[in-house]
């Protein structure tokens, strides 16, 4: 007799009002949103998926603990506000699933407790964020779809509870059946919002090419100005080399949210190539075209632009 095979109980992803997201997400959190209390002195990190957010998460901290990655205060690191606490272990087995069942509280209650200054991080579109968000400090960070739909491949092709194809993954970019609802809307929302005194709109490409012009922005725009020893610290440790090696050691003492073995921190990928351009290498000719009349026909009417090289 073949041996029952085990459904892990949290889903992949689930659909709610219209938009596809992971099953950590709470319906919940998602509704509580627009009601939740924002401080003045929150620092809100908001991306599209795979747009570099633990890159900036990194960015920040270095910035708030002068440039001392083993200083970051990384107690709201490990999941975003609309999630459940993700750095927990996630079952593989029935005997697992009842020695260590899953704590479906929102992570929500624990950011609500947490003392300030607090850094938030967020992949929910702008119409769903609180409704005085604009009241704190929010550093919103945008990259080419191109990338970001390589990212995600990367990132979660090989669950085998998708499965992902780079065309599959491609075609649900351009039927916004990816993850935390439609690309353009979310971008062009806080692109709308970049003149706003409290927001600071970042291009994953240009911090890429010159990290300490756009880190030092960054800094003076959270009212933490950095002098050049500070700012060269924050370079040197927010480098992907670096950052990915402080990945590993969190991930092996199981600091911010990387509990060895658990579910998403422990099966995925979080931290990449970090290369822009990387989608030439895996876009076919025909995929890229289709790719462009979308991104054309969604994009025509703005002045952002980005960099896809």
């Amino acid at each position: 007799m073949a041996e029952e095979r085990y459904i892990p109980p949290i889903a992949f992803e689930h659909q709610y009002k219209g938009i596809w997201y992971p099953g950590v997400v709470l319906d919940s959190s998602i509704d509580r949103m627009r009601t939740f209390q924002v401080r003045e002195d929150d620092i809100w990190i908001v991306t599209y998926p795979k747009a570099g957010t633990h890159w900036m998460m990194e960015i920040i901290g270095l910035i708030l603990s002068n440039g001392y990655p083993d200083k970051i205060d990384r107690s709201l690191y490990s999941s975003a506000i609309e999630m459940i606490r993700v750095n927990q272990k996630i079952p593989r087995s029935k005997e697992e699933e009842q020695e260590h069942p899953i704590d479906w509280s929102p992570f929500m209650d624990v950011i609500d407790r947490a003392p300030s200054p607090r850094v938030l991080l967020t992949h929910l579109n702008y119409d769903l964020l609180p409704q005085d968000l604009l009241k704190a400090k929010v550093v919103y960070v945008a990259r080419n779809p191109k990338d970001i739909v390589l990212s995600w491949f990367d990132f979660a092709g090989k669950n085998p509870a998708l499965p992902l194809t780079m065309d599959k993954a491609i075609t649900k970019m351009m039927n916004d059946e990816v993850h935390w609802g439609p690309w353009p809307q979310h971008v062009r929302q806080f692109w709308e919002l970049r003149d706003h005194e409290n927001v600071t709109f970042v291009l994953y490409e240009d911090l890429k090419k010159e990290p300490a012009k756009h880190i030092q922005t960054i800094a003076s725009s959270i009212g933490r100005p950095l002098s050049e020893e500070v700012l060269d610290r924050v370079v040197k440790f927010s480098h992907i080399d670096a950052h990915r090696e402080t990945f590993k050691k969190m991930a092996e003492s199981g600091q911010g949210g990387l509990v060895k073995g658990s579910g998403p921190a422990g099966t995925f990928k979080f931290i990449n190539k970090g290369v822009t351009g990387r989608w030439k290498q895996h876009f076919t000719v025909a995929q890229n075209e289709a790719f462009d009349e979308w991104y054309k026909s969604k994009m025509a009417d703005t002045d952002l632009k980005f960099t896809f090289e």
